[in-house]
């Protein structure tokens, strides 16, 4: 018994011309019917309160980053200096009572508190320096990789 196969049929490949020519006709369509304000889209119409100027109203105050430094004082001691001067006190507590003074008199929370330790400084006053931030209610604490900035002046 001999069969014979049917020849392969080709596989048919569509003319693309005319598709071309209708993405064509419907790309021009739109870019023809499209709005073509692109200045006004985007920007929203304020009305700002006429009372509200440049001389009126309460001036905002900026207040920066709390800077701590912790300097090494002996074997289990260190200072404290708060935005370069001596913190009086040199406690933790009174550090916690500074930021809280500080908080109460409009510091935001949000702001951060960075604190930077000199290479001796024990770990548990890097600690306690950050628990008296976060009592006084900052929850932005950072610490510094070096003291620059919140450096103790020198006499």
């Amino acid at each position: 018994m001999n069969y014979e196969f049917p020849e392969a049929v080709s596989e048919r490949i569509p003319n693309l011309a005319p598709m071309v020519d209708v993405i064509m006709v419907i790309l021009i369509f739109f870019i023809l019917g499209a709005s073509l304000q692109l200045t006004r889209e985007g920007v929203l119409q304020t009305q700002l309160d006429p009372r509200s100027g440049p001389s009126e109203g309460t001036p905002v105050n900026i207040v920066p980053a709390v800077k701590i430094a912790l300097e090494q004082a002996g074997p289990d001691d260190c200072n404290i200096y708060v935005m370069g001067e001596p913190l009086a006190g040199n406690s933790f507590d009174s550090l916690a009572l500074y930021l809280d003074q500080r908080r109460q008199a409009g510091a935001d929370t949000q702001n951060p508190v960075v604190i930077a330790a000199q290479a001796g400084v024990r770990w548990k006053h890097v600690i306690a320096a950050m628990d008296a931030s976060v009592r006084a209610g900052f929850t932005n604490v950072q610490f510094a990789v070096s003291l620059a900035g919140g450096t103790p002046r020198t006499p």
